[in-house]
């Protein structure tokens, strides 16, 4: 017989970003919550490491998302005034890109069906106002005041540190192997015990493929690597007070970004571009072609930051074919939710994850936007 403490009202599988802030809010809506996960949070075995994450009003991936971004941002800072710890730190965000690119048009586009307020840039404009950065001819620019870097390892634990505050219980290092659903609950064995719950939520990033492999989603694990690098000149110019979250795109939907030095080097990296890994096997080395691949983009866009390595680090995505995320009831089982597949564009909805999980449970499914999330598009 099943000792009564391991049973919940919800088990959330995997406790990086969205984990941590399902089990965040589900905790402080009175429900008894259990997280688990293979490792102990923040850590570096999957998508929600590396110090620093972009959030931005400018979302031309798809303007669907800017009502959610809106509530990511008032998330963040009631989650900073709760905890008394700076999360978030404005810079701004300058995107950069012929004027008929993807980045450039679709934000645009995005802008001005949510009334965002954007700053339209010339090349001339951008390198008067950030001598640092480099722009090809035909180059322009739009400027989003509101951009942000949310502090990655400290976001995730004060979602978890509020997580139990509020009444969770977390259980780290624990690999779950396997669950199954009966008609009215659900049973998650892990390597340690055996749990039952009325609902489960499964965030497991890269390993959501494994542990719904009945569903054959088409996921795939795309390696990403993050370089962090000394400026060879003009070091002051970096810093966060006087240099933003800067992206350009420099060919058909290839992107390149970077953040200011915050202390550990200016932090550069490519938006998707990496290979198709499995999860368990991911290479984790800085190899010869990561670094010549970002050194010829430096050279040409941002040369007073193409110094000595001095850091790197190696993420995952969880991409899905069209890029939006699953947040969806399983197709055989009403009480297991899947929330994932956030294709390298999901830490910033960290932090409102949890409102929208909690609305599905009480099937104040009302919201529209939400078609973009579903199982059936697939």
């Amino acid at each position: 017989m099943m000792n009564a403490r391991n049973h919940f009202d919800v088990i959330v599988v995997g406790l990086g970003a969205m984990g941590s802030g399902v089990a965040h809010h589900l905790s402080g809506s009175g429900l008894k919550v259990l997280g688990l996960d293979s490792f102990h949070p923040p850590h570096v075995h999957g998508s929600s490491h590396g110090h620093s994450r972009v959030i931005r009003m400018a979302y031309g991936d798809d303007q669907r998302y800017v009502p959610y971004v809106k509530r990511a941002y008032a998330g963040w800072e009631e989650l900073e005034r709760t905890v008394g710890k700076s999360l978030l730190t404005r810079t701004g965000l300058i995107l950069m890109g012929k004027p008929d690119s993807q980045l450039i048009t679709s934000t645009r586009v995005s802008a001005g069906q949510h009334m965002v307020q954007l700053e339209q840039l010339d090349q001339a404009e951008i390198e008067r106002r950030w001598p640092l950065l480099g722009t090809d001819a035909d180059m322009c620019g739009v400027w989003d005041p509101s951009g942000g870097i949310l502090h990655v390892e400290a976001c995730i634990d004060a979602l978890l540190t509020r997580a139990v505050d509020l009444g969770g219980e977390l259980r780290f290092n624990e690999k779950v192997r396997a669950w199954k659903a009966d008609s009215d609950s659900v049973e998650v064995r892990s390597d340690n015990e055996t749990y039952r719950a009325q609902r489960l939520v499964i965030c497991a990033g890269p390993w959501c493929g494994t542990l719904l492999a009945e569903l054959g989603l088409p996921l795939w694990v795309e390696r990403q690597v993050q370089i962090w690098l000394k400026p060879v000149t003009r070091q002051e110019l970096f810093a966060p007070e006087r240099c933003p979250i800067f992206s350009w795109e420099h060919g058909v939907e290839n992107v390149f970004y970077g953040f200011p030095d915050l202390g550990r080097g200016v932090k550069v990296a490519h938006h998707h571009g990496g290979p198709r890994i499995e999860p368990d096997g991911v290479n984790r080395a800085l190899e010869s072609e990561d670094i010549d691949s970002v050194r010829r983009l430096l050279a040409r866009f941002l040369p007073d930051a193409n110094g000595a390595i001095l850091d790197h680090d190696v993420c995952m995505y969880t991409n899905t074919p069209d890029k939006n995320f699953l947040i969806d009831f399983h197709p055989q089982h009403s009480q297991v939710l899947i929330v994932g597949g956030c294709s390298g564009h999901g830490f910033k909805f960290a932090s409102m994850v949890g409102e929208l999980v909690w609305e599905l449970f009480q099937e104040a499914d009302n919201d529209s936007g939400l078609e973009m999330f579903r199982l059936n598009r697939l």
